[in-house]
């Protein structure tokens, strides 16, 4: 019986591919404070304002537990603060910080420079696609989970 060759294998080719992402962020943070997951999570925090734990996490794909740390150590590095929530006072909002948004400015140069490289010699449109096959391919993961 053949095995999964990962040459054909859309998993194993984005497993990769983020790894790389991640790689290639890494290295052009330095200096800024912030990690990739950080990063990942204040990227939804600046764009969507204001989320609680649960949806942060349902965003970034990871485990409370694992949100609550990440958290924790924003919280410590001063990118996020925990508000109240105006609709629900149970249950707390996470707040992107004024320093959060300073950085994030230079983050968001360095992020699309990354893109820009990363994109080089792909027209937009199959981009586009890209990033649709891939939504769909979560999507049918996402009833088995």
């Amino acid at each position: 019986m053949k095995g999964i060759d990962p040459n054909e294998s859309l998993g194993f080719q984005c497993n990769l591919t983020v790894k790389f992402f991640v790689g290639s962020l890494e290295e052009r943070l330095k200096g800024t404070g912030v990690s990739p997951s950080q990063h990942r999570a204040l990227a939804h925090l600046i764009a969507l304002g204001p989320l609680p734990l649960t949806d942060l996490v349902k965003r970034l794909g990871i485990a409370t537990p694992t949100g609550v740390r990440l958290v924790d150590r924003m919280e410590r590095d001063g990118w996020v603060t925990r508000e109240p929530d105006p609709e629900d006072s149970r249950r707390k909002m996470l707040v992107p910080t004024e320093k959060a948004h300073e950085v994030w400015e230079t983050i968001s140069v360095v992020s699309k420079e990354m893109l820009t490289q990363a994109y080089r010699g792909i027209p937009p449109e199959e981009i586009e696609k890209a990033i649709e096959v891939l939504e769909r391919v979560r999507e049918n993961l996402a009833e088995f989970s």
